[in-house]
């Protein structure tokens, strides 16, 4: 899953043959919730030969996490009462907490950290490489710019983030980015069934995301649903998530006269979240970049997720969704600021259910195939490899 601008030489990729032992430095890790936090649990516990310690602010239900995770995790006791306080402090007390553990190498989860992790790496004089998600690098470019001046090696979770990425350092050089698709675990059994063909209920829309903005495009699925359910009555539309937008949409669906169609079930448990996808006949989540607005999806774990359960999506035609989502493959691209063209392709794909399940049919098979964390981790362990081989021989 590497791209252009991110060879990893051959002759590195197996050095050292020993463990190589990895400083994940991140401000986003369980058991808070997100899919950044998702990702980063992921990978470290998936790299086939690497010892990792993970260095992160404390967080409630933090000790009984780390006591089930199987990866060493050293909390940092942070105070503060906005995000850019307690990012602050993590920076300035997390080089404290590191003794007695040499790495290899320094893994920077998140931008907001990279200043602690710089110093990381040069404190055990060793490379760093930088972790890009999408929406962290539109917030802090120049702190973004400077980290990919200042590593050995990036990687993107898409290429929408690596042009992002590449974007902030206008033209300087820089260090190569690597593009590493997010994984997804494939649960056994279930593949796409259009219920609603079946006799197993209505036709059912799902979508998981928090509705702290409007870049998800819950709005434009909410103005889609009256067209949708004059030609589909029986669709019903589950909105798993909570935030500070839920009381807004819930006006809006009262107002189009849709409530009655729509469940709002709130901030779920993983388990919970993987039922409703279960039950899902499609995955509706027109995420979009609005103008003027730092947001959109580097790449959306959320909808190999629902491919994993057999469902197709639809999505945005813009950045990261275009490589999560195939066009006509694995589900539908619109335009995500059209609620014409959500609605007519949730129609389309709720008047032809065997086009559903095959579409659900091929998702899986992509998911299967292009996107297990074990491929993953495997991919990202290659490319840290690579750099302390490299990092060795110049030494």
């Amino acid at each position: 899953m590497s791209r252009p601008d991110a060879t990893v030489d051959s002759s590195t990729a197996a050095l050292p043959a020993r463990e190589i032992r990895v400083l994940l430095v991140t401000p986003e890790y369980p058991p808070t919730l997100g899919g950044i936090q998702s990702l980063l649990h992921e990978i470290t516990s998936a790299m086939p030969r690497a010892s990792v310690m993970v260095l992160t602010p404390d967080a409630p239900g933090g000790a009984a996490f780390d006591a089930d995770a199987g990866v060493r995790t050293e909390r940092v006791p942070v105070r503060g009462s906005t995000p850019l306080v307690r990012n602050l402090v993590f920076n300035l007390r997390g080089l404290l907490r590191l003794s007695g553990w040499r790495p290899d190498v320094v893994l920077t989860g998140h931008v907001v950290s990279a200043p602690l992790a710089y110093a990381a790496s040069r404190r055990f004089g060793v490379p760093l490489v930088v972790y890009a998600h999408g929406k962290e690098i539109q917030g802090r470019p120049r702190l973004a710019g400077w980290a990919l001046r200042h590593c050995a090696a990036a990687v993107a979770v898409s290429q929408y983030t690596r042009g992002l990425l590449l974007d902030t350092v206008r033209g300087r050089q820089h260090a190569p980015v690597h593009v590493v698709h997010p994984g997804v675990h494939i649960p056994a059994g279930r593949t796409a069934v259009a219920k609603h063909d079946t006799g197993g209920g209505p036709f059912t829309l799902v979508t998981v995301g928090r509705l702290r903005d409007w870049y998800k495009g819950h709005d434009v699925i909410l103005e889609a649903l009256p067209r949708v359910l004059a030609r589909l009555p029986e669709t019903r539309w589950v909105v798993v998530g909570d935030g500070r937008r839920r009381a807004a949409l819930e006006e809006r669906a009262v107002e189009l006269g849709v409530d009655h169609a729509v469940t709002f079930v709130g901030a779920v448990s993983d388990a919970e979240k993987n039922a409703w996808l279960q039950r899902a006949d499609v995955f509706v989540m027109p995420a979009r970049y609005p103008k003027g607005e730092v947001a959109g999806e580097g790449f959306a774990i959320v909808y190999l997720e629902a491919a994993a359960w057999g469902v197709p999506s639809i999505a945005g035609n813009v950045g990261g969704p275009r490589e999560a989502v195939v066009d006509g493959v694995t589900g539908l691209l619109v335009d995500p600021e059209s609620a014409e063209q959500v609605a007519d392709a949730i129609i389309q794909l709720g008047e032809t259910p065997e086009r559903t399940r095959e579409l659900g049919a091929r998702a899986r098979h992509r998911a299967e195939a292009e996107f297990t964390w074990d491929a993953v981790a495997a991919n990202l362990e290659t490319i840290l490899r690579d750099v302390c081989g490299k990092h060795s021989r110049r030494a």
